[in-house]
């Protein structure tokens, strides 16, 4: 039997395997639909939009993830994760006359946060980044791991020299790329894996060379799906004048009115078993999950990555983490999480927690670091904590707080910096009418010789310039958040839609919605025409 989701009132399913999950880990039923599960979490999310304020410790001038004006202290990350304060100083008694989410948010706004959401230690060079860890001389990139040298981008992983990319997996030298991988000297392309020296592909494979080509497959010297020798070949790509801004417009708008012509893929998917969503790879018995990396057996996923197992309702991050439900930015070693957010770094048997570390078995707790068994930030035996946390869970249910998520005025960001915004796009007067945040302006989009089309100004870094210089491409004529936003625009939402095949007729599930022109061939049909 449906459900009616208690946010928009949309129908949803919970299924007997749902059920299982939630047995199993002792939660009740969800009360919203998926959609709407989602787009809460995001909301948590800002990764690449920063602020300049004041370290509330020490008084400096730093770059933060939050504005000057949220509710709490902010300290700069290393007296953050520094001896100079201790978040136990903060604890107190729960009162069972109040609400959970009331009270937890008074402990949130008391405690002090870390200005930016990395792994302390292990950033070298790279200060202006956000939610990241093992990064070297990066600047403006947000969710991302295990890069050097990279710019102005979006989950990237792995990957040397990249710049303005949106999911980047082991790439190098790459420019305005979306969900790409293993290429190098790729530029102003999306879903292509294993390609160089190339422009404007969109789902190649194994290509060297090639410009304005959409769904091909190992080869060399083709413009447009044809096929030229080598000498012509690279006398029309002089023609395209693609170190020119004028020739890059030109040879978009071609590509772009080429590829509406072509065939395309319901969804983008390898190597998986068993599984549904989109932007999925090498993962098994996971369904409704987007841009996710080496998962198994989870539901309901998105923007993880990295040996994900045994979780539903999870997004942002992964990174070694199994039984995790209804969380955001956690990972990094991560075991059976619920309701947290930003919490990372060996975390176990968490509930309920925000900015926690290196910690286990802790209830509503904020801003500690190898803690264990604590509610509260207050500290307890194994048998006190034991019992104070199911005192807490049984009042929770009387007062219909336990198993829900943190209430949407509970954001520290305004709706529209975070990734809800980018997947879920709305206007100001809609966020606020669903009761989330707006932030008016926002800090750090200005300063510099450039104005961008949307009216504020921008420069280019030293590193970026002899990025352009060094392969041959023009500078940007656009600040870094217009090219996002357009970037994003080019991407399929994170949802699927039952449509027909364009080819044999029979139903599919797909990314690209129904009321779109594309002609969308289902796996197999996609297959025959491709090889």
């Amino acid at each position: 039997m449906a459900k009616v989701c208690g946010n928009c009132s949309g129908k949803f399913e919970v299924t007997d395997g749902d059920r299982a999950f939630y047995e199993r880990i002792g939660v009740p039923e969800p009360v919203k639909c998926p959609r709407c599960r989602l787009v809460r979490r995001l909301a948590e999310r800002n990764a690449k939009t920063l602020y300049t304020r004041k370290c509330d410790f020490s008084g400096k001038t730093i770059i933060s993830q939050y504005r000057p004006d949220v509710p709490f202290p902010v300290y700069e990350q290393n007296i953050w994760w520094g001896d100079d304060w201790d978040p136990m100083e903060y604890g107190r008694d729960y009162n069972f006359e109040r609400g959970f989410f009331e009270q937890f948010e008074e402990l949130r706004n008391s405690v002090p946060h870390m200005s930016l959401l990395v792994t302390g230690g292990t950033l070298e060079n790279s200060e202006y980044v956000n939610c990241a860890g093992y990064v070297k001389n990066c600047y403006l990139i947000g969710e991302a791991d295990y890069d050097e040298d990279c710019y102005y981008s979006n989950r990237v992983f792995h990957s040397k020299n990249v710049v303005d990319c949106s999911t980047s997996y082991d790439n190098e030298f790459c420019y305005e790329c979306i969900e790409c991988m293993n290429c190098q000297r790729l530029f102003y392309s999306q879903d292509s894996k294993n390609c160089h020296d190339s422009y404007f592909l969109m789902n190649c494979a194994g290509c060297q060379d090639c410009i304005g080509c959409i769904n091909q497959r190992h080869k060399k010297y083709m413009i447009f799906n044809k096929q030229y020798p080598k000498e012509e070949y690279e006398a029309h790509k002089a023609a395209f004048e693609l170190d020119t801004n004028e020739g890059v417009k030109r040879l978009r708008q071609q590509t772009e009115d080429f590829f509406k012509t072509q065939v395309h893929r319901d969804v983008f998917e390898e190597q998986n078993q068993n599984c549904i969503g989109d932007h999925l790879y090498n993962s098994k018995n996971s369904s409704y999950c987007f841009d996710c990396k080496d998962l198994e057996d989870c539901k309901y996923c998105v923007r993880l990555f990295g040996g994900i197992k045994d979780c539903m309702d999870y997004s942002s991050w992964g990174d070694k983490a199994e039984l995790i439900y209804h969380s955001v930015s956690c990972g990094d070693n991560a075991f059976n999480l619920k309701f947290c957010i930003h919490c990372f770094g060996n975390v176990t048997n968490l509930e309920y927690c925000y900015h926690v570390v290196r910690s286990s078995d802790c209830f509503g707790c904020v801003g500690l670091k190898r803690k264990k068994f604590c509610i509260f930030n207050k500290q307890y035996s194994e048998e006190e904590y034991y019992v104070l946390k199911d005192k807490i869970i049984e009042h929770m249910k009387i007062t219909g707080e336990y198993g829900k998520f943190h209430p949407k005025g509970f954001c520290a960001h305004g709706y529209n910096v975070t990734l809800a915004m980018d997947e879920f796009p709305l206007s100001k007067e809609e966020a606020t009418a669903e009761g989330y945040k707006w932030s008016e302006s926002v800090v750090g989009e200005g300063g510099g010789d450039l104005v961008c089309e949307c009216g504020k100004s921008f420069k280019l870094i030293p590193q970026e310039m002899a990025f352009y210089e060094r392969l041959g491409i023009p500078r940007p004529e656009k600040c870094q958040l217009c090219r996002h936003k357009a970037r994003q625009k080019n991407r399929n939402p994170v949802e699927l839609w039952e449509r027909d095949c364009g080819r044999c007729g029979e139903k599919m599930m797909s990314s690209v919605g129904t009321d779109r022109p594309e002609i969308v061939y289902c796996k197999q049909c996609y297959l025959a025409e491709v090889y």
